[in-house]
């Protein structure tokens, strides 16, 4: 004779059944994306962690804390990132640009961010995995905020050595003689904080940087604000730097990236910084990047 089934049995039944019917739950931003982690090194895979060089003094991209724990959009897209192919990131703090780059083209570090404009001369040495689109906005002297971002011409800018402000102030300088105007002059210093303390100081009359940097570090520093209004007609894409002669890893951050667009989690970490009109679409992400440094 067979015997009644339990409540305890035909409860858990009913559960299955309710739980089969159910949608499957969205994946969590920390997951292991599959693809992504199958696409890296074999050696970097077998590491289990990913090495980022990067400036500490670039806020609100990356800075220290008064604990001394890092935040800042691009250490949390890369503690993202890293969780996504299942590897701990490692950072190194190194202020000067062209020593990050080497270093990430022969293969010290694996990958840096810093807001690295994608430009034709970048591209000889380093390739890039876009992700941020940057206005340009004018750091000035306290009080100093006559001067107009888009009429530079016959004016004096502190530069950052290296970075991606050296391209376009030659740019716009050309500009300037080629309509009969002075050139733009400028002092080159060998970090962002040099730069910024100049201007402070009323050495150079400007500081041309990301709109989002600007903001700020005005708002950190009473001896500086920002001038009205961003650069026309200009917008910087940047990316993370890669190596030439590592495209696995490359193509492994295209698709962990590419899975932080669809899980939020990519949107949420702009929120949270409020720079929301920086976000890329995925179209922009996948846009070859000696497409972007022709726009750049």
């Amino acid at each position: 004779m067979r015997k009644n089934s339990s409540p305890l049995r035909i409860g858990l039944v009913i559960l299955g059944v309710l739980a089969a019917a159910l949608p499957a739950p969205r994946a969590a931003a920390q997951d292991v994306v599959a693809a992504a982690r199958a696409s890296l090194p074999e050696a970097t895979r077998q590491a289990g962690v990913l090495n980022v060089v990067m400036t500490f003094q670039w806020p609100p991209f990356a800075y220290q804390l008064d604990s001394g724990d890092l935040d800042g959009i691009d250490v949390s897209l890369m503690r993202l990132l890293a969780a996504k192919l299942g590897l701990k990131p490692q950072f190194t703090d190194i202020t000067n640009i062209p020593v990050i780059l080497n270093g990430v083209a022969t293969g010290r570090y694996d990958v840096s961010v810093g807001q690295m404009g994608i430009t034709a001369e970048r591209l000889k040495v380093v390739d890039f995995v876009p992700y941020y689109k940057s206005g340009y906005a004018l750091l000035v002297k306290k009080g100093k905020t006559g001067i107009d971002i888009n009429h530079l011409c016959g004016h004096r800018l502190a530069i950052t050595q290296g970075s991606s402000q050296v391209v376009l102030v030659d740019a716009l300088s050309a500009e300037c003689v080629a309509a009969g105007k002075p050139p733009i002059a400028t002092d080159v210093y060998p970090n962002a904080n040099e730069s910024q303390l100049a201007i402070a100081n009323g050495r150079g009359e400007g500081f041309v940087t990301g709109s989002a940097s600007a903001v700020y570090n005005a708002k950190g520093n009473p001896q500086l604000e920002v001038a009205p209004g961003e650069l026309k007609d200009r917008a910087s894409i940047v990316g993370i730097v890669v190596s030439r002669t590592n495209p696995q890893l490359g193509k492994a951050l295209e698709l962990a990236l590419e899975s932080a667009v669809a899980d939020g989690s990519y949107k949420a970490l702009f929120d949270r910084f409020g720079i929301q009109d920086g976000a890329l679409t995925l179209d922009q992400m996948r846009t070859p990047p000696a497409r972007l440094a022709a726009i750049n």
